[in-house]
């Protein structure tokens, strides 16, 4: 009997589309409507070894999907970019109360105090009238 090349086959199990065929084995890599994934379950032991029928390799290799990947890098600033948002920080804090000291009108040389005097003196009360005895 003439051994199969490695390469993906139709399945032996008929789960899966195609199956991975390594040269003596048949691997747990299935593929099924473009996607490739890894078959959870064991194949038979006697099944495993047994090689693909002739003729029954897949018209074109499936490919397996690109893996999402996402690369997160984290650059360090510099100090120059860190003094400079520092002052700048500092600048929008003095331009914010030089604004609200301005339109509260808090200046206290240009107020006028029309507060009104309070007196504390007590009030006065007079003696009731006397009559002489005759």
């Amino acid at each position: 009997m003439a051994e199969q090349k490695n390469g993906w086959y139709t399945d032996p199990t008929g789960q899966y589309s195609y199956r991975y065929w390594n040269g003596t084995q048949w691997t747990n890599q299935v593929s099924s409507s473009g996607t490739t994934l890894n078959d959870p379950n064991p194949m038979d032991p006697s099944a495993a070894t047994t090689p693909p029928a002739p003729g029954s390799e897949a018209p074109t290799p499936p490919q397996a999907a690109p893996a999402s990947t996402v690369q997160v890098t984290q650059k360090s600033g510099s100090a120059f970019g860190t003094i400079i948002g520092v002052i700048l920080a500092v600048v929008a804090i003095v331009v914010l109360i030089v604004v609200i000291v301005a339109l509260t009108g808090n200046d206290d040389s240009s107020t006028s105090s029309t507060v009104a005097p309070v007196t504390t003196q007590a009030p006065t009360t007079e003696a009731p009238p006397t009559t002489q005895a005759g």
